[in-house]
């Protein structure tokens, strides 16, 4: 009995794969390239504050968010 339910499984697991191979191969759309540039002069931080704010500031004059 295990050898004939073994056999269905096969038999029915062949002919799905037959109607799998004529999928068709689609290109996959670029994704989006995020550039980052260093700032020319005074290098610079940033703080986020709890409410949801970014402080930006020079690094030699930090900010608080009060």
């Amino acid at each position: 009995m295990i050898n004939f339910l073994m056999l269905l499984v096969a038999a029915a697991g062949t002919s799905t794969f037959g109607s799998c191979t004529q999928a068709q191969v689609r290109p996959q759309a670029e994704t989006p390239v995020i550039v980052v540039h260093s700032p020319k002069g005074e290098q610079g931080d940033f703080r986020i504050c709890d409410d949801g704010r970014v402080l930006i500031y020079p690094a030699s004059h930090p900010k608080s968010c009060t």
